[in-house]
């Protein structure tokens, strides 16, 4: 069963709006013009779980909301922030308070659909997790049929949830198609290689994908513009390194925390030439390191506004030997020497989820 949403909007023609749309795929809502409103209606509505919220409001403003309700009640809310251009660092201010994510204005209502979607997902997750827990204390016995089947069953939305997060960024740029899949698929194989173990194997797989979620801070007209971007541009653009380890570090599970250090470092370069930190070497985490890796062959591979796709053979050239632009310098050593060993399954992974 979905769970129900509160729209609060000061804009009667966007809570209209997005009522309809929701109200269409088989969400109840109810609505609210400002924040005084927004709190009668949780008081009176106990089972509204996802606060979809304007920012700027006259009076309080949407982060007010988050603390007040935090505070005040106690039962499970997910709160996903709308903000105007230039709202970037208030949409962070409230991602620190405790909001799921948030959408630009004006509202591409695909993503909000994919966006409630993972606030509805992780509500009937975290559900799923106190009923275990409550049944562990109970004295049940965790090897049962019953038991195994919630940890798999949580385990699956738990992978879900991510890909959705992973998606947020990747409906920002349309011409991505199977990119996060690709990587995360790469970056498995080649710790495979290196000899990881599965569990490890496993964590990279479920955290690679989420290397561009701060893509999400990233204005459209920067993170879509045809040409070249000016030197402005291209500091805006590189700060989705940031964004996206400042998101995703508010978590303590391990997925997420190896995500982090993926988002804030997967364009350092071995030489020390990338960015944001010009880390070199042993200095960039060793997982950063092979997202790193598997971004640039599957850049090269597909096609994009700005250039053709190249075959396997051409990008594996241009890793080994170089072009001017991508270097064998920016690589580690020893995963250059394993993708060498190894590129054929970089090609089969690319055919098999290709865009």
């Amino acid at each position: 069963m979905k769970h129900k949403i509160l729209i609060v909007d000061d804009d009667d023609a966007i809570r209209e709006e997005l009522l309809e749309h929701l109200g269409y795929k088989g969400y109840a809502c109810h609505e609210a013009s400002g924040v005084g409103p927004a709190l009668e209606s949780l008081r009176k509505n106990p089972d509204i779980a996802i606060v979809l919220t304007d920012i700027r409001m006259p009076g309080r403003d949407g982060t007010e909301l988050i603390a007040t309700a935090r505070d005040e009640f106690e039962r499970d809310l997910e709160f996903i922030i709308i903000t105007g251009h230039g709202g970037t660092e208030e949409a962070i201010k409230a991602l620190r308070l405790g909001a799921q994510d948030f959408i630009e204005k004006p509202i591409n209502l695909r993503h909000l659909h994919h966006v409630v979607e993972r606030a509805d997902r992780l509500l009937h997750l975290r559900k799923s997790e106190r009923l275990l827990k409550e049944s562990l204390e109970a004295g049940a016995e965790a090897k049962t049929v019953e038991v195994k089947t919630l940890l798999e069953d949580l385990q699956t939305a738990y992978e879900e949830a991510l890909d959705l997060l992973a998606l947020a960024a990747e409906y920002k740029d349309p011409e991505t198609g199977n990119h996060i899949r690709r990587i995360g698929a790469y970056s498995r194989r080649m710790v495979a290689e290196l000899g990881w173990s599965r569990k490890r194997q496993e964590l990279i797989e479920l955290a690679a994908p989420l290397h561009d979620v701060g893509k999400i801070g990233t204005p459209d007209a920067v993170l879509l513009k045809p040409g070249k971007l000016t030197p402005d541009e291209k500091t805006l653009m590189e700060r989705h390194t940031e964004i996206g380890h400042r998101i995703l570090s508010r978590s303590t599970h391990p997925v997420i925390r190896l995500a982090a250090n993926i988002a804030w470092a997967h364009h350092e370069r071995w030489d020390g030439s990338g960015y944001p930190r010009r880390l070199k070497a042993e200095e960039i985490p060793v997982e950063a390191r092979i997202i790193a890796f598997s971004d640039i062959y599957d850049a090269l591979r597909s096609k994009r506004r700005y250039k053709p796709a190249l075959s396997h053979e051409k990008a594996l050239g241009i890793m080994l030997e170089g072009d001017g632009r991508t270097m064998p310098g920016h690589f580690d050593p020893e995963l250059l020497e394993t993708f060498r060993d190894n590129s054929d399954a970089f090609a089969n992974i690319y055919a098999k989820f290709s865009d």
